[in-house]
């Protein structure tokens, strides 16, 4: 069942064994697939650890993330990490261009020899501080399609960095742990529901597409995986403050204490109180509890 704010529950969530979304054909700039082992193997390289290198080895679920980004002939798709070039291919294949941003000198090297295409642009850098902003101007949109595997690492801060431009992307399908798409989706009250999914909810609809075990991988992780799809809200559930930021880090950092208790250790008890009461909560209630419209409205009486 979707609910109102576009979210999707996990048990929804597509799996590796269902049949595998259909990709378009090979062209001439955009080799059909093949093996990642196999690539790594010819240009004599293996994972590096200090990069969270992990590369996905299942065929099936790059054509379902290729499938959820749905670029429209020649998008320009931004693809965050592109490793190997093993989605790159795929995004090519369904007729987008893409921009891969890629920090492994390495890697760079393999997507020139495997795609040379005018279609794909590499930049070296790093996924976690793309300025998305001067990206789309670059490039001539008002918003990106963007698109990765993320590096587990990195993850947080790539995520961090989506929300506080969401007005210039136009929807990301991302690989994270499955446990961080857990929290993405997780509904007030539940042990997962967090600050990520707070910040994540107020700007995007999020909806799972798939979930990857730790054997789609080489090297195999010691997490599963999933893939989420982000789609920023028309008008957002919440604007990220710093009051917001505030409000978040008091409820979260004393899950089982009340609201009132909670929000007093930081804003003291008065003004606690008072706010309280300006929105009827109940100030026995545990913070946790509280939607995502709730805490923003919250954290306005309190600012």
């Amino acid at each position: 069942m979707t609910a109102d704010n576009g979210r999707r529950s996990v048990t929804e969530d597509q799996d590796m064994n269902e049949e595998p979304a259909v990709e378009s054909p090979a062209s001439a700039d955009a080799p059909a697939w093949e093996d990642p082992r196999r690539v790594l193997a010819r240009h004599g390289l293996t994972p590096r650890r200090s990069f969270s290198q992990n590369f996905l080895i299942s065929e099936s679920a790059v054509a379902r993330i290729a499938a959820a980004v749905a670029p429209a002939p020649g998008e320009r798709v931004l693809e965050l990490g592109p490793g190997l070039g093993t989605l790159t291919g795929a995004l090519l294949r369904a007729g987008a261009d893409v921009v891969a941003i890629e920090r492994d000198r390495a890697m760079i090297a393999v997507l020139a020899a495997e795609l040379p295409t005018a279609r794909l642009r590499v930049i070296e850098g790093d996924a976690a501080e793309v300025d998305y902003a001067a990206m789309a101007a670059e490039l001539g949109t008002p918003r990106l399609a963007v698109a990765g595997n993320l590096p587990y690492a990195i993850t947080g801060g790539i995520l961090r960095n989506l929300t506080a431009a969401r007005a210039h992307v136009s929807r990301a399908v991302v690989m994270v742990q499955r446990e961080v798409r857990d929290r993405m989706l997780a509904e007030p009250g539940t042990s997962d529901y967090g600050a990520l999914t707070v910040f994540i909810q107020a700007a995007f609809a999020v909806t799972p597409v798939v979930n990857v075990p730790p054997g789609a991988f080489f090297p195999a992780p010691k997490v599963s995986s999933a893939v989420v799809r982000l789609v920023p809200h028309a008008v957002p559930r919440a604007e990220e403050t710093p009051a917001l930021r505030t409000l978040v880090r008091a409820i979260f950092d004393a899950r089982r204490k009340t609201l009132r208790n909670a929000l007093g250790r930081v804003f003291g008890q008065e003004r606690a109180d008072a706010a309280l009461t300006a929105l009827a909560l109940d100030p026995q209630l545990r913070g946790e509890t509280l939607s995502v419209e709730q805490m923003a409205a919250l954290a306005a009486a309190l600012a």
